[in-house]
């Protein structure tokens, strides 16, 4: 429900009751009211980023004020706005509750009201201006600005403008006094704005001289931080040429009439957030414009894995990678902390064959891609146990004599070189291709231990078998 303070004389103007003084002049209210009405359809109340505590009191360009009870009112007035007819201010103080909560701020003045428009995230007159000033329009001087202090300043040059917006600083909002004279592109034809409501028709001019930009991306190899971004928009082939962005240095033009393929592949070579634009100037719209976004690039390490089987009866491994992505990855084998080879990635077999000696190893695949700058490993523990042959052999006494005849019998005896001992010392080397595997010793009467003692690669330590023989 809305209540107007005058009564209606036409479609597009209202006799306004004599003026008490209480409305105040708000750009801030004018950025609200644009960003409320910024979709087609307006959205619900409770979408908006807040919602007003209603009443509120609103006043137009013809001095005429308005009682806005509800949200739909509110709507109302929006829609019904037009060049001779648009809200200009409101009367403070007003009450505001942020969307998702029922918290109630009082909003006492028009800084307090740009301090919503930033916790919104709207863009403010400021905003706008800053992006079309010197492309879409430009003042048709002498123009007149009301400073920080609210004193009026009357400007005509550009040089001019430059100091005197520079010197009020950052946070002002430019305040003109009414009516402004522009010159509007492309023919910089002057125009004349009555208000912040026919600022904002300008600036919607201006946007939609403009094309929309827009792109895509998607993640093409998350070991190198490989993107592909794809340039998607309606207008494509009559902007015709665009360039790439990315953290604001130019990368490459692209569009039709580059013959380009409207791709950007970018690896980025370490993670962190970047962003990436691409931007456009065409005859109906010099300034340019620009479609960006934030890309936050993760750091992923890679989950490694390998697997291994012992071939039976050696210490032969065969040692065998399997995790996702191992066609795009790098990575190497390392033994007891030894590198051993490189290995993965579009070549590599992610196979490693290797005797290990027996005791304790640890085996590892390790990597280190720019998605994963402090490395990634892997390790497994492996206890090898030796493998020794099981000597064996049998003796034969000579009749009645002390001569012995000793034969040497076990599995694999032609590949085992291994050495008879008696007492400990060392009387024959034997066994091989080479070797007969008989032993022979005449004895004194005593007491002997008669042995075959062998080392080998899968038993380092040895091993040994032995025979206690008395000789009378």
């Amino acid at each position: 429900m809305i209540s107007f303070f005058s009564s209606c004389v036409n479609d597009d103007s209202f006799l306004p009751e004599e003026n008490t003084g209480n409305v105040i002049s708000s750009t801030a209210l004018v950025t609200v009211l644009n960003n409320f009405d910024s979709v087609a359809n307006f959205p619900t109340e409770n979408e908006q980023c807040f919602r007003f505590v209603y009443p509120i009191i609103l006043g137009y360009n013809t001095d005429s004020t308005i009682r806005v009870e509800s949200y739909d009112g509110l709507v109302d007035v929006i829609s019904s706005q037009g060049a001779n007819f648009n809200v200009t201010g409101l009367e403070f103080p007003i009450n505001i509750i942020f969307k998702n909560t029922d918290v109630t701020i009082s909003i006492i003045n028009e800084i307090a009201l740009l301090n919503v428009l930033s916790e919104c995230e709207f863009d403010t007159i400021r905003d706008d201006f800053d992006q079309f000033f010197d492309g879409c329009f430009t003042f048709d001087y002498p123009v007149t600005l009301f400073d920080n202090a609210g004193e009026e300043t009357e400007i005509t040059t550009d040089d001019a403008f430059q100091t005197f917006y520079q010197e009020q600083g950052i946070a002002y909002q430019p305040s003109f006094k009414f009516p402004l004279s522009v010159l509007v592109s492309p023919n910089f034809e002057s125009t004349e704005i009555e208000t912040y409501f026919g600022f904002y028709r300008l600036i919607e001019s201006c946007e939609s001289r403009c094309p929309n930009l827009s792109f895509s991306f998607e993640l093409t190899d998350q070991f190198n931080l490989g993107y592909q971004f794809t340039a998607d928009f309606p207008d494509i082939e009559v902007v015709g040429t665009y360039d790439w962005f990315v953290d604001g240095q130019f990368i490459e033009s692209d569009g039709p009439n580059n013959q380009g393929d409207n791709l950007l592949m970018r690896d980025f070579g370490s993670s962190g957030t970047y962003e990436v634009c691409i931007k456009a100037e065409t005859p109906n719209c010099p300034e340019g414009i620009e479609f960006c976004t934030q890309i936050d690039v993760a750091e992923v390490c890679p989950e490694l894995f390998f697997d291994f089987e012992q071939e039976q009866g050696t210490l032969a491994y065969t040692f065998t990678s399997s995790f996702s992505g191992i066609e795009e990855l790098s990575y190497q084998w390392y033994i007891d902390d030894q590198l051993i080879e490189e290995d993965g990635g579009a070549n590599g077999d992610n196979i490693l064959s290797s005797n290990l000696s027996p005791g304790v190893r640890e085996v590892c695949i390790r990597t280190e891609t720019p998605s994963c700058p402090n490395g990634a490993e892997y390790c497994k523990e492996i206890t090898v146990e030796p493998i020794c042959p099981n000597l064996f052999f049998t003796l034969e006494q000579e009749g009645n004599t002390t001569s012995y005849n000793f034969t040497a019998e076990f599995g694999n005896i032609d590949t085992i070189t291994y050495q008879w001992e008696i007492d400990g010392d060392v009387i024959e080397q034997d066994g091989g291709q080479s070797g007969d595997n008989i032993f022979f010793f005449q004895f004194d009467p005593g007491s002997y231990e008669i042995c075959i003692r062998t080392t080998t690669d899968t038993c380092p330590d040895g091993t040994e078998f032995c025979e206690q023989l008395v000789i009378e």
